[in-house]
């Protein structure tokens, strides 16, 4: 089975899924090292990332040739966005600041070839084996994540979830975006984010789907696991780099 396989199995089971974040490192060969961990899949972040529409490309075909498979949050809910992201070789999308259901069907309609959406065919990486030209498997194997950040996306998320839960993979929640807009500014563990993470989760988990939240690091783990998500969406590269860099200083210093 493929990681890929491995990945769209573990999501519909609501099993535990970890991913890692890349936003500014466009050298392809950090996907062969980050191939040799057993992630289940890596985010490349074109919404806050400084990654190019070419170096994201060669990051996702590299993703295809080491087996691991690549989402992409792209920077807005614009339809060309999504389809020509697809067509690079991602193998799902993250969607931020869902607020509203309009922005859902956008994506659907964009990502998914007729009858279930409007996607133009192309894109030399576009397919994957596992589809074998059929545009149902293409159309399975294309994962949409949408991104709650704020209370009006948390209220609008029952009705999401009742109309397209079978098109959505999964609910991701931006910790730092969300704690600005409940007016707890980059506090991600204050009483209100805290609340709005367990409603989200709670809803998820109601509707039997996978929800997770971007993680800095290792110690936030258990902390959403805990309030009931199972993905993890863990921190940027240049973060988790900072953190080795802080432990080799430290120990020196000792």
């Amino acid at each position: 089975m493929s990681r890929f396989e491995e990945l769209k199995r573990k999501i519909a089971a609501r099993e535990e899924v970890l991913t890692t974040n890349l936003g500014n490192i466009g050298w392809s060969g950090i996907i062969e090292v980050i191939s040799r961990f057993p992630f289940d899949a890596v985010v490349l972040d074109l919404e806050h990332g400084t990654l190019s529409v070419e170096s994201a490309e060669t990051l996702l075909r590299t993703c295809r040739l080491c087996d691991l498979p690549g989402i992409v949050r792209i920077p807005d809910c614009i339809p060309h966005l999504i389809s020509k992201t697809l067509d690079m070789g991602a193998d799902g999308i993250i969607i931020p600041r869902v607020e509203s259901i309009s922005q859902v069907e956008t994506a659907i309609r964009a990502m998914r070839y007729f009858p279930r959406g409007r996607k133009g065919c192309g894109g030399f990486s576009n397919l994957r084996r596992e589809d074998e030209g059929s545009v149902g498997k293409y159309n399975n194997n294309r994962l949409l994540f949408v991104q709650m950040e704020s209370e009006e996306g948390l209220s609008v998320l029952p009705e999401i979830l009742g109309k397209y839960k079978s098109e959505v993979s999964g609910v991701l929640i931006g910790p730092y975006d969300a704690s600005i807009m409940l007016e707890t500014p980059l506090d991600i563990m204050s009483d209100k984010m805290t609340e709005f993470i367990g409603k989200v989760f709670s809803i998820c988990n109601e509707k039997e789907i996978s929800c997770g939240s971007f993680v800095d690091d290792k110690t936030l783990i258990p902390r959403y696991r805990n309030l009931g998500g199972n993905i993890f969406w863990t921190g940027s590269e240049i973060s988790l780099l900072s953190e080795s860099y802080k432990g080799l200083c430290e120990a020196f210093v000792l």
